[in-house]
């Protein structure tokens, strides 16, 4: 591997990503807007409409994207080089970043009657998985420079997700191997947006226009609609899917940060990706204090828009008191452990 400095270029559009994911993952929670179904009740037009449009909020093909954009995010700042990452101040930041906001969600959440399981048959057993991805990078990093490549690491971690969805061939969520194997089944996710890093890097800026960027989305969503489909309504879950739906989202966000070199994301949809993980991690606790605190509305859509306002303030209060705090705190703490004058890889850049 021919080795350059790593460099520390935003990349755009990611934030965007994450929040639509988020939103995805709270719709998918019982959040998603109320179907007008012009059918009558109980015939087959009726089901097909039902059957088409629950199947829309795929939140465990959210999650998915979440892993490629981390897997991408983390090794973002040393692909195209030999850098690898100093472990303190690495294993700080990342833990400081993703830790601090939990310590304050759990309990919020318990307050109004939100049991967050530790890691555990919750929306927090994703963040156990990122975790553990974040210890095994360094391991990871090394054996990719060493190999000169990642293509034997992705196909052992794909050997041994296999291995962890044989072990209940007829599991249907995607988490559904406990705190001890869940993380191995999404590995291949992860490193794909490793790989993913890789090509953003290497390969030369490419014309991607916006008919073929809606195509790309709408494959996606496709395919999230496919799995979802197949997890409800035949005995092929979710563990037999997600991970080759992880490919289409790979080749999805390498399409997307080449367009977005030439076309500027929403600021507005920017800026709320910044708060996505607080979104995340409160919708299930925001949720719960609207029907408390305001258990009757006018009407149905009212109450619906009132409590996806209600959920995305609550969301942003929690970014401006806790995770945005815990960003500076995470960084500050970090860079006590980098060497006067070493000019570091940041994941500021992309994360």
């Amino acid at each position: 591997m021919k080795c350059v400095p790593a460099t520390n270029d935003r990349v755009r559009g990611l934030d965007s990503i994450r929040f639509f994911c988020a939103l995805w993952v709270f719709f998918g929670h019982g959040a998603a807007p109320k179907l007008l179904n012009p059918f009558a009740g109980g015939s087959s037009a009726n089901h097909a409409l039902r059957g088409l449009y629950g199947n829309i909020w795929s939140g465990p093909a959210a999650v998915i994207v979440f892993f490629v954009i981390s897997g991408f995010c983390i090794h973002f700042p040393f692909a195209g080089s030999c850098e690898r990452p100093r472990l303190k101040e690495f294993y700080t930041r990342r833990f400081l970043r993703l830790l601090l906001p939990l310590v304050f969600a759990i309990p919020l959440s318990g307050l109004v009657g939100v049991r967050l399981a530790l890691f555990h048959e919750t929306i927090l057993w994703s963040l156990l998985a990122e975790l553990i991805y974040y210890v095994c990078y360094p391991v990871l990093r090394t054996t990719q420079l060493r190999l000169g490549s990642w293509r034997g690491i992705m196909i052992a971690s794909f050997i041994a997700a296999l291995a962890v969805a044989g072990t209940d061939y007829t599991a249907g969520n995607y988490p559904s191997y406990g705190p001890c194997l869940n993380w191995i089944l999404g590995l291949p996710c992860w490193i794909l947006g490793c790989i993913l890093a890789e090509s953003a890097r290497t390969v030369s800026i490419r014309h991607v226009s916006a008919i073929s960027i809606w195509i790309w989305r709408a494959a996606v969503l496709t395919m999230a609609w496919i799995c979802s489909a197949l997890r409800f309504h035949t005995p092929i879950g979710y563990p037999w899917t997600l991970n080759l739906f992880a490919f289409l989202v790979a080749g999805w966000l390498y399409h997307e940060i080449q367009f977005r070199q030439r076309v500027a994301p929403s600021r507005f949809f920017e800026w709320a990706g910044q708060w996505s993980y607080s979104l995340y991690l409160l919708h299930p606790a925001a949720g719960n204090l609207f029907a408390m605190l305001f258990p009757s509305q006018p009407s149905d859509t009212i109450r619906w828009v009132s409590m996806i306002l209600f959920v995305f303030a609550s969301s942003y209060l929690f970014y401006l008191c806790v995770e945005r705090p815990g960003h500076l705190i995470a960084r500050k703490a970090a860079l006590r452990f980098r060497p006067i004058h070493y000019a570091a890889p940041t994941m500021d850049a992309v994360q």
